[in-house]
């Protein structure tokens, strides 16, 4: 292959992987804005209205919740496709998988915010933890398979430091939210609380100071390989 036929593939490889990540953003944009329709307007609360919004505080709790989750695991979606090279039939499958449950999201935060205080509260959890257990799962499978030595779709080496580090901090990730969704049948409070610590702990990566962008990667590729 010539050096202008390569170039071409690798600007043809480039643009296949913007429209996925341009794709997915617009997937997670969507989610993430149908979490607020959950709120109503309080009807006929006349001077009560103070204590119909502060009887709210489940659909609040719910939102700030799911809104952390999905935001932050947009963040780590766009981090780890900075590290992306090609994309392949298999990735796309995966990836449209992990949207599935985010897109799927917004319904079971109206069940907790519906149930939350109530009878049935604690199913309620279950279902909206058990969601994220499946999100995560699909998240790692998606992951597991891009930064695998067999696909060869990174513009970094299988064992760059990023990406070991990457593995670790994912590596727990379904089992912790296994540990909300049994939470959630002794409480459902602590099991959102829960659900939401978890957010946070994805909300840093694993090495802050070593991540500088996909130039920084590609310019590390000759030194690592």
């Amino acid at each position: 292959m010539s050096a202008i036929d390569a170039t071409r593939a690798e600007s043809a490889d480039e643009k296949e992987t913007q429209r996925l990540e341009a794709f997915s953003d617009g997937v997670f944009a969507i989610a993430i804005t149908l979490l607020v329709l959950e709120f109503k307007v309080p009807r006929d609360a006349a001077a009560r209205l103070g204590r119909a919004l502060l009887a709210d505080w489940p659909s609040y709790l719910g939102f700030l919740t799911s809104f952390a989750t999905i935001g932050i695991m947009w963040i780590n979606h766009h981090r780890i496709f900075g590290l992306v090279q090609r994309v392949d039939h298999m990735l796309l499958i995966l990836n449209g998988l992990l949207l599935l449950g985010v897109t799927f999201t917004p319904y079971p935060t109206a069940v907790l915010a519906s149930y939350l205080g109530h009878p049935g509260e604690k199913v309620a959890a279950a279902f909206y933890s058990g969601t994220f257990v499946c999100i995560a799962i699909a998240f790692n499978l998606l992951w597991r398979y891009m930064s695998s030595k067999r696909a060869r779709l990174m513009r970094v080496a299988h064992d760059h430091p990023e990406v070991v580090a990457t593995h670790a901090q994912y590596r727990f990730g379904p089992l912790f939210y296994v540990v909300a969704f049994a939470v959630a049948f002794w409480n459902a409070t602590a099991s959102l609380a829960l659900n939401l610590a978890f957010a946070a702990f994805f909300a840093f990566p694993p090495q802050r100071a070593a991540w500088r962008g996909p130039a920084a990667a590609r310019s590390t590729r000759g030194a690592i390989e």
